[in-house]
C-alpha cells in the first residue's frame, strides 16, 4: 500500500512539474570552474598559418572537464564543443583589440541525451568526437565506438533536448572500435562530409551524406594518409572547400598534427583517393602540441580565415587540453 501511494506521488508529481526540455537553457547548463592560461606557441607562424593566441584549459575539480573531441565557433565568438564522454562544453572567446585569443569566459558543461532524451548509458555509447553545426542552426554529432550520427537542436531544446537520428552510413560495420566516425562538416549544399580516423594507414573513408537520404550512404572517397598519421576532425572554410586535422602520436616521438585543405570539387573526383590535399603545417615539439582532435574555421576579425584546434587530453594528467587560433596567411 505504501509502495502504491508513493509511486501515484511521484507520477503527480512528475505530471505537475517542468519537463527538461521546457526548463529554461540557463538552468540545464552546469558551471564550470576552469582554470585558463595563455601558453606560449614557441613561433609566430608555422607552415602558412600565424599564430594568434593560445590557451591552456584545466578543470578545477579532477574528471569534471576533458577529453574535447569537437568544436564548433559561432558568431559572436561563441565556443561549442564536444567531449568523448557524452558532454556539452560551451564558452565564450576572449579576443584584445588585435584580434588574439587571449582568454574564455562563462565555462559550462551539460550531459549530451540519446534519442529518448535519457543520458548516455556509457562511454562506448557517448563517445562523441565530430560536431558541425547545420544550416538551419542544429548541431550534428557522430560517434566513434557506435558509429552513427544523431541531431541536436540546442537553440530549441538546450542540452537537454532528445537526439533525433541523422543520415545513416554504409560499411561502417568494418572500422573498429576506436577508430570509428571522427570528423564531420557540412559540404556547401547541406549534406554531411564524415570521416572515419584511420581504417589503414593509407587511406580512410570519407562520406558524404545528405540529411534526408533514405538508404544508407555509400563511402565516397578516401582520405590519403601518410606517416602514420590519422584524420581527427573537418570543418567547411568560410572561403569553399574544407580544412582538415590530423594527428600523430608514439611514445618515444610523441605528438604531432598536420593541418591540410582540399577543395569540395575533389570529394567528386575519379579516383579512389581524394586528390590535392594541401598540407598548410605540421606542429610538432618544439611547438605546442597535444592531441589535436578538433578544429573549427572561421572568418577572422581583418576578414581573413581564422582556425581554432582543440585538444584531447583523455582525462589525463600527462596532457593537456590547449585551445590555439591560428590565422591562414598562405594562398
Amino acid at each position: 500500500m505504501l509502495r502504491a501511494v508513493a509511486c501515484a506521488a511521484a507520477l503527480l508529481l512528475a505530471a505537475c512539474s517542468q519537463s527538461a526540455a521546457d526548463a529554461p537553457i540557463a538552468e540545464q547548463w552546469r558551471r564550470l570552474d576552469l582554470n585558463v592560461t595563455q601558453v606560449a606557441f614557441g613561433a609566430e607562424s608555422v607552415g602558412q598559418l600565424r599564430f594568434r593566441g593560445g590557451l591552456h584549459l584545466q578543470g578545477a575539480q579532477e574528471g569534471v572537464f576533458g577529453g574535447l573531441s569537437g568544436l564548433e565557433v559561432l558568431e559572436g565568438g561563441r565556443l561549442v564543443a564536444i567531449t568523448d564522454d557524452g558532454r556539452w562544453f560551451d564558452a565564450r572567446l576572449n579576443l584584445d583589440e588585435a584580434g588574439s585569443l587571449i582568454g574564455l569566459s562563462d565555462p559550462r558543461i551539460a550531459l549530451m541525451r540519446d534519442a529518448d532524451g535519457n543520458p548516455f548509458e556509457n562511454k562506448a555509447a557517448g563517445d562523441s568526437e565530430g560536431l558541425a553545426q547545420l544550416p538551419d542552426g542544429r548541431f550534428a554529432v557522430s560517434f566513434e565506438q557506435r558509429p552513427r550520427i544523431l541531431i541536436y537542436d540546442l537553440n530549441r531544446d538546450g542540452p537537454f533536448g532528445a537526439a533525433q537520428r541523422g543520415p545513416r552510413l554504409g560499411e561502417t560495420s568494418r572500422l573498429r572500435r576506436n577508430v570509428g566516425l571522427e570528423a564531420l562538416a557540412v559540404t556547401g549544399e547541406g549534406a554531411l562530409l564524415v570521416g572515419a580516423e584511420g581504417v589503414n594507414r593509407r587511406a580512410t573513408p570519407l562520406w558524404v551524406a545528405p540529411l534526408d537520404a533514405a538508404a544508407p550512404a555509400p563511402p565516397r572517397i578516401d582520405y590519403p594518409l601518410t606517416d602514420g598519421f590519422a584524420l581527427t576532425s573537418l570543418d567547411h572554410l568560410p572561403d569553399g572547400g574544407f580544412v582538415a586535422i590530423e594527428r600523430f602520436y608514439a611514445p618515444i616521438i610523441g605528438a604531432r598534427a598536420r593541418i591540410t585543405r582540399f577543395t569540395e570539387d575533389a570529394l567528386s573526383a575519379d579516383d579512389e583517393t581524394l586528390p590535392s590535399v594541401e598540407r598548410l603545417a605540421e606542429i610538432a615539439a618544439p611547438l605546442a602540441v597535444d592531441n589535436f582532435e578538433g578544429v573549427a574555421a572561421v572568418r577572422a576579425p581583418d576578414g581573413g580565415v581564422r582556425l581554432y584546434i582543440v585538444s584531447d587530453d583523455n582525462f589525463s594528467a600527462r596532457q593537456r587540453t590547449l585551445l590555439l587560433a591560428f590565422d591562414l596567411v598562405g594562398g
